[in-house]
């Protein structure tokens, strides 16, 4: 039996332009753009998982956190069902070197890299590219 998965992210933005990083699902054929984070762990807050998630991910510390939302996601990805409730937070780097970086590079936790890049808000709420989870385009 499947288990609906409790999950966190962190959205950072600046001038205008939004951190995401693309990712794709190879079933599909498609691209879509998410924010960092990662599963909530049993007896952790949904802000901490955020704020673990961003260290982890991207070797960066978030501060200042503020929930945008919760989204609920029933889908599919690489050919898997998955259930997920997102808690969306924003929040600010506290090391303001961040934003200066065109490029963010990180891991995620099974070793897959991640690039983040400054997307122009514009375009994060155009139609170019998905953004997951589901209703955050909403959020911004």
């Amino acid at each position: 039996m499947s288990k609906i998965r409790a999950k966190s992210v962190c959205l950072f933005r600046h001038n205008g332009r939004i951190l995401l990083a693309e990712g794709y699902d190879p079933v599909k054929k498609i691209h879509f753009l998410l924010p960092v984070g990662g599963g909530v762990d049993f007896g952790e807050t949904s802000v901490a998982a955020a704020i673990r998630e961003v260290e982890e991910e991207i070797g960066a510390e978030a501060v200042e956190l503020k929930l945008l939302g919760v989204s609920e996601n029933i889908f599919d990805f690489n050919g898997k069902p998955g259930h997920e409730i997102v808690f969306v937070y924003e929040g600010r780097f506290a090391d303001e070197s961040f934003y200066q970086k065109e490029i963010v590079h990180g891991v995620e936790s099974n070793g897959v890299p991640i690039v983040m890049r400054w997307i122009e808000q514009a375009t994060v709420l155009s139609d170019v590219l998905p953004v997951f989870p589901d209703g955050i385009k909403d959020m911004l």
